[in-house]
């Protein structure tokens, strides 16, 4: 691909993005002012049909018959819903959220039920070129979400192997983000010399582009030049084979995932801590309260509105990052040994080229994560207030 080819499909893109967004906002202005006008129901209708033929113009779709009878059925549905509900209000509203939801809808909604209709198909590397060419996926039912629970995403693990592994990836470095951060936010809080410069320097590793900071690491990492190696056998121990052994393989990953993460933590605790009035510690010094009282008592249900999302944001980050795996195991010797789920969904979609089974993989790590949060919000009581 040329310049000038590249050029041209970016313009492409600009225009046809731009004239999705203007025929949408078309629609909205005209079912929201003209909803008391004769006739609006079958211009309604006409107005989808309009929109489905420049979407045809634009080449979004090839079936032009279905499109434009979509468009229609769905412009007389719009026009019936706003003539006899909603009668022209919230137009402002909707009209300002409707670019946002635009695009909302292309990059969420539609591949997350595209998703869904590959887990329920047979898109494979032996299926795929028919699948491009016109055809059909075949309907299979639930047999790839059973295949998920039943058959070994990798060669090396199964599923509930893969789970445990990532709880065990999750829970460790939360543990080690909350508990570092934490101390740091304390220490931080404090009136200390060179504030400021403490802050500049724990900062750098969220800072830092993540490509950047973990290749660095892989580097220290090396079982013959890394620094962690020559610095264990000049203190007279024996090098570890970093990139081979499954579980040091395991143990890098988690070090570098823990200094990646813990400012994130630090930052948030941090502002955290600065919102507390230090009135409260200060009566409470009055009434004999200990140190570790004050903490316990004061400082710990005052972070409480910024532990619980923070620590919901993390679990949430740290069960779904694939880079710092990917890009420190690298496909060495012992790369599978340190694959967590989303490790082993993306292996499963672009290395064994297993389309429709890692549909229903992505699925179900989905609803893993759903009812994690869901029972962390429930213990923590996330959704109530600190005071």
């Amino acid at each position: 691909m040329d310049a000038y080819e590249a050029l041209s499909q970016i313009f492409y893109l600009i225009i046809a993005t731009g004239g999705a967004i203007f025929a949408l906002e078309a629609v909205l202005y005209w079912s929201f002012y003209k909803y008391d006008k004769k006739y609006f129901i079958l211009t309604s209708a006409a107005m989808g049909v309009l929109i489905a033929g420049l979407v045809v113009v634009f080449g979004w779709a090839s079936e032009q018959t279905p499109v434009i009878l979509y468009g229609g059925l769905i412009g007389i549905i719009a026009g019936l819903f706003n003539k006899l509900y909603w009668k022209g209000r919230y137009r402002i509203p909707f009209m300002m959220l409707a670019p946002g939801f635009l695009a909302v809808s292309l990059l969420v909604i539609y591949p997350f039920f595209f998703e869904m209709k590959l887990a329920f198909s047979n898109l494979n590397l032996y299926t795929i070129n028919n699948w491009l060419n016109g055809g059909d996926l075949k309907f299979v039912g639930f047999s790839n979400f059973i295949n998920v629970f039943t058959t070994s995403p990798l060669q090396t693990a199964t599923f509930w192997q893969l789970l445990g592994r990532t709880f065990v990836w999750t829970g460790i470095n939360l543990f080690f983000h909350v508990g570092i951060g934490l101390m740091l936010a304390i220490l931080l809080n404090r009136k200390i010399m060179a504030k400021g410069f403490y802050r500049m320097l724990l900062i750098i590793p969220w800072a830092m582009p993540q490509v950047v900071a973990i290749l660095a690491w892989r580097g220290e990492f090396h079982p013959q030049f890394g620094f962690i190696n020559q610095f264990l056998m000049a203190i007279g121990l024996q090098g570890i084979s970093w990139w081979s052994d499954p579980i040091p393989v395991f143990i890098s990953c988690i070090i570098v995932n823990i200094w990646l993460g813990v400012p994130f933590m630090m930052i948030v605790f941090l502002g955290g801590l600065q919102s507390i009035p230090q009135s409260y510690y200060e009566a409470a010094s009055i009434d004999g309260a200990s140190k570790w009282l004050q903490f316990k008592e004061i400082t710990i249900p005052m972070l409480k509105p910024a532990v619980v999302p923070s620590i919901t944001l993390g679990t949430i980050w740290t069960f779904n990052n694939i880079n710092v795996i990917y890009l420190m195991t690298g496909g060495n010797g012992g790369s599978e040994h340190a694959d967590i789920l989303v490790s082993a969904l993306y292996k499963s979609a672009f290395t064994y080229s297993r389309y429709s089974f890692s549909a229903a993989f992505a699925l179900v790590i989905f609803a893993v994560l759903i009812i994690m949060t869901l029972i962390w919000m429930k213990i923590s009581k996330g959704t109530e207030s600190a005071v």
